[in-house]
């Protein structure tokens, strides 16, 4: 087994967001058995809208075909797993949703993706992580063990794989991914770190060689579409966490209570 501090080495050390990602994914299947890894990452967390449509991910593992029902049926709406590592603070077993949905306390919403993750995910764990303020969530889903054996798994080994999780998203830098999954253009972007910057409408006009005020506050628009905030100041504040505001980012080619009663997360 390769050590977890080596490993934490190794993925600090890796170059890129997908070299960290990659590592972790390798281990965790080779150690753990988990075939399906996802990893999601919110800009914008207040509001189940904001939940679903801010957020970019890196996925691998489960079969095409699931991804294929995933995207054509919209289940990222309605991803509980989803909805509930955006907004808890410690892991769910993927057995609570399966246990929700066997005792019929689901709204159907819900439990037409959970039931389609039955068809290919006999087990699994999701993982609520946090790091400077920003939220992300990784999924770790067996496609064949059994339940009982993947939760008691799960508790004996969980302080090592939430370890592993939680510094995959401490050194992990989304800024590109942000960038093209949200098609932020790099006027887009030029804009936005020049009002970083506290330069003013005229200002920032004379930089980009444009004439029409109403220019700048378009590009604005669209990246406050893309990160979920409200305002300009709001917008550079969680740029800034999600390392949009760097200058090599220019170069890169956005539940309710009962449910937490039924999960016993409180």
């Amino acid at each position: 087994m390769h050590a977890p501090f080596d490993l934490m080495v190794d993925i600090t050390e890796a170059p890129s967001l997908d070299a960290k990602y990659e590592i972790f994914s390798s281990f965790i299947e080779a150690e753990y058995g988990y075939v399906g890894v996802n990893y999601v990452l919110f800009t914008d967390t207040r509001s189940l809208q904001g939940i679903h449509s801010n957020h970019v991910s890196k996925r691998s593992g489960l079969p095409d075909e699931w991804r294929e029902i995933y995207q054509r049926n919209n289940y990222a709406r309605d991803d509980l797993g989803m909805r509930m590592g955006a907004l808890a603070h410690q892991p769910i077993l993927q057995s609570s949703f399966y246990r929700l949905l066997h005792e019929e306390k689901l709204p159907q919403n819900l439990a037409r993706v959970v039931g389609g993750v039955r068809d290919f995910v006999s087990s699994g764990v999701v993982i609520p992580l946090e790091a400077n303020g920003v939220r992300a969530v990784v999924g770790l889903y067996d496609t064949s063990g059994k339940i009982a054996n993947h939760d008691a798994r799960f508790e004996r080994d969980r302080t090592i794989i939430q370890s592993l999780a939680n510094h995959l998203h401490m050194c992990s830098d989304w800024s590109d991914d942000i960038i093209v999954q949200m098609g932020l253009s790099d006027m887009n972007l030029q804009v936005l770190r020049l009002k970083a910057q506290g330069l003013r409408v005229k200002e920032i006009l004379y930089e980009i060689k444009r004439d029409n005020p109403k220019t700048v506050d378009n590009h604005m628009q669209r990246v406050r579409k893309a990160l979920g905030t409200r305002n300009d100041m709001e917008t550079i504040q969680r740029a800034a966490k999600l390392g949009l505001l760097q200058e090599d980012s220019l170069h890169a080619h956005q539940i309710g209570p009962q449910l937490y009663d039924a999960l016993r997360l409180r």
